[in-house]
Parts: structure tokens; sequence; C-alpha cells
């Protein structure tokens, strides 16, 4: 008998989730990063201006407590967060300044950082080798993780305007993007619902500078995610949801082609534009279209085998229990999914809950749960919901969403039931399908 995969993924249980506060920086982020083949030198110059989130700062010269730094970035050839690791910075190195602290080393013995400017005016950092492990290009996004105290800060870089080996260099953003940005984020985060503001700055955005990749691709993010919050139904979307559908797939149009293409970029992309291509055949029941998403979504898989291998599970809550499709659905749950966890031992941000979704496991084991239930696997779902609420009962999981795992866990035979009897008007919906939650089940974050 084949082991169940939920096996496989209760083992990853024994990476927990952070507890740090996480803080995006946004207001004009920019970054310099130069590495020579020939001798393996490389640096890194980063700065970002006088973000909102710096007008109240950390202390990092009380000892013995230290901050830390960890510069990482996502090659195309890897598909893989890869760097140095999170090294800290001696409190004996910090000194105040006017308007916060510098951190200052010019041996670089912690990672090779020579600096930290740390200040509410703006935030800049200086690392160079020996000690620093250098950004090669081509990337699909470079990116600062800063812990000071209680707070944990992340700088992301996505647009370029060198991106190849020996220099990858980021586009300032317009101060519409980086705003738009930020609101993008606290609506996913659950700190402030400003998800119309979002699409407000960044259609401003990109208004300005059509060639504003990032700013075009979190558009077409909020629209899904409005998708998601108004359709419960893919097969019956609302008028509104068939809108929102076909504004995202709209701005994945103008996303795609800035982000990535076959020789670098960010290959995570087309697997959420071929999503919304899925769902906007659906929902407008474009047969022609709905195969081109199914085309796009296996495309996908084969560019990036860790974060885009489960992209067909876009299908599942639209294709009917029997269908083929929905057998290879559950093959990805029974065979791949094992086989890819084993690249997960470093790649915290992708399988855990370390990145941007701060309870990535839990919202993914509430959705493996529902795919095993769809497709009769009573036990395999109720593994999946038990890890789901087992994790999120220690993790600080939104109480919400840990009382819809634990419905889930009691109700997954009425469930399983529903979904096999034969009435498609009936089945459940898919976890995040229709309600305010939408993709907040990863993304919100931890609460007291």
């Amino acid at each position: 008998m084949r082991r169940p995969a939920c096996l496989s993924a209760v083992l990853l249980l024994l990476l927990a989730v952070r507890a740090d506060a996480l803080t995006l920086l946004t207001e004009g982020k920019v970054g310099f990063f130069r590495y020579d083949a020939a001798s393996g030198a490389g640096s890194a110059q980063l700065r970002v201006g006088a973000d909102r989130a710096l007008t109240v700062l950390e202390d990092p010269t009380v000892c013995p407590a230290s901050a830390t730094i960890q510069i990482a970035s996502y090659p195309t050839a890897a598909n893989l967060v890869i760097g140095g690791p999170a090294v800290e910075l001696p409190c004996e190195r910090w000194s105040r300044v006017p308007g916060g602290y510098l951190y200052r080393d010019p041996g670089g013995a912690a990672g090779g950082i020579r600096t930290v400017r740390y200040t509410a005016g703006g935030l800049s950092i200086d690392a160079r080798t020996p000690g620093f492990a250098p950004v090669v290009g081509p990337v699909g996004y470079v990116e600062m993780w800063l812990t000071v105290g209680a707070q944990r800060y992340l700088v992301r870089l996505h647009n370029f305007v060198e991106n190849g080996p020996d220099a990858v260099v980021s586009k300032r953003p317009s101060h519409d993007a980086a705003a738009g940005e930020a609101a993008f984020w606290d609506t996913l985060w659950g700190d402030a619902n400003r998800g119309d503001e979002a699409l407000e700055l960044l259609g401003r955005a990109v208004a300005h500078d059509r060639r504003d990749g990032r700013a075009h691709f979190l558009i077409a993010m909020m629209h899904l995610y409005h998708y998601g919050q108004q359709v419960a139904d893919p097969l019956h979307p609302s008028a509104s949801g068939k809108s929102e559908v076909i504004a995202a797939r709209s701005a994945f149009d103008h996303a795609v082609p800035l982000l990535w293409n076959v020789a670098s970029g960010d290959s995570r992309v087309p697997g959420f534009a071929a999503a919304a291509t899925y769902a906007k055949g659906v929902g407008l029941a474009d047969a022609v279209m709905t195969e081109r998403g199914i085309g796009e979504l296996e495309y996908a898989s084969t560019i990036n085998t860790l974060f885009n291998s489960f992209d067909l599970f876009a299908v599942a809550p639209a294709v009917p229990a029997g269908d083929p499709l929905y057998t290879r659905v559950l093959e990805l749950l029974d065979v791949t999914f094992p086989e890819v966890a084993k690249q997960c031992g470093t790649q915290g941000e992708i399988c855990f809950n370390d990145g941007m979704a701060p309870h990535n496991l839990e919202g993914t084991f509430i959705l493996f749960g529902d795919i095993y239930a769809k497709g009769g696997r009573t036990e395999s779902a109720r593994g999946y919901y038990a890890s789901a609420l087992s994790l999120g009962e220690k993790g600080g999981w939104d109480p919400q969403f840990v009382a819809t795992a634990r419905e889930r866990l009691a109700d997954v035979d009425q469930r399983v039931a529903l979904y096999q009897d034969g009435d498609r008007s009936n089945d459940p919906p898919f976890v995040g399908s229709g309600g305010a939650s939408s993709c907040a089940y990863c993304h919100r974050k931890s609460v007291p």
C-alpha cells in the first residue's frame, strides 16, 4: 500500500512558525549587486528611503541582544532561495547617530557586512566579500531580512535595469508603486483592508511607467484576491467575480513579459497568470480558454519544479472528482509532493512559514485536505485537517481559521459524502473560495 502523502507533510511540522513581527519596507528601495566570476569578489549596496515602518525603531545597541541580517536571492537557474545564512550583528558595533543607529565593521566579520545605517530617514547596507555570499544573476528577486528586537524587516527587489551574472541592479519604484505595494501587503497580511487603495495606487504607478512589471503583477494578484473573496463556485461566478478575473488576466498580460522570459526573471509569475487564465475560461464557459489555462499550468510546472509543482491544484475546485484531470491532481499529492518535499530542507520561505506567508503550512494543509476530501480519500483528508489544526493552535493562526480547521476535522465524513453523492450543486467550497478570507489563510499574520 502506498504511504499516505500526509505522513510526509506531518514530518515537515518540525520546522516551526516565526514569532517576529513581519514588516515590509518599500519606499525608495534600490539595490546594486556586483560579482566578478574570475576572482569570486562580490558586493551589495542596498538602500531604502524614509519608509513609514521606520518611524519607530528598535534599539540594537542594547547588549547582550543583537540584530541579524541576511541577503538572499532567487536565481532563475535554481528556482531556490540562496545566499549566506542570517548573521548576528554584535551589539557592541552599533552606535547611536542622528535619527537612529549605525553598525560599522570595516573587516566585515559578520557575513561581510561593513555598515548598516538604520534610521528614521532610511536604511542602507554595504556588504562585500570576503564573508558575503555574492548575488549572481539572473534572478527572479533579491531580498534582505533585518531583524532588530521584535521587528523583522523585509526588502524585496523585483524590477531590474540590469539582471545578469556580473550585475543585478534594481529599479527604484515610484512613490505610488511603493505605496501600492505596501497597501497590497497590508491587505493580505490583515493589517488593514486597503485592497481598493492598492489598486488605485498601483494603477497610477503603471500609468506613469508601463514597464513597472511588479506593479502590474500586484494589480493582477489583487484582482485575483478579490475574485477569491467573491466566488465560491468557479463554474458560476458572479458578474463582479467575472470582472475581477478578467481584470486579473489583463494585468498579467502586461506583467508576465516584464518579469519572466526563458533566460531570466521570476519563473513563479507564469503560474499565477495561468491560474487566472483557467479561472477566466471556466467562469466564462470558454472551453478554448480553459484548455489554454490547463496548458499554461502544465508549462509553469516544468519551469519551476518546487514552487510551481502544484499549480495544477487550480483546477481542483472546478473539475469533477471522477475526471481524469482530478486523478492527476491527487497524484500530485500522492507521488509528486513527497519527492518535491525533499528540496525543502533549506527553503523555509517557500515550503514553511518563514517568508511572506506566515501560515503557509496551515493554509496549504487545509487545501490538501479539501483536495483529498473531494477525491473520496477520507483518512488522508482527516490527517491534513488535523495537521492544520495542530499547527495553527500552536502558531498564532487567526482564530477564525483555527475554527475552520476544527470544523473541517469534525465534519470530514459529511464533507466527503457531499463530494461523492453525484450532485455538484451541494459540493462544499474549497478553502479561500467565496468569503472575506481568500488568500489570507496563508498570508494573514499571527495573532498573540
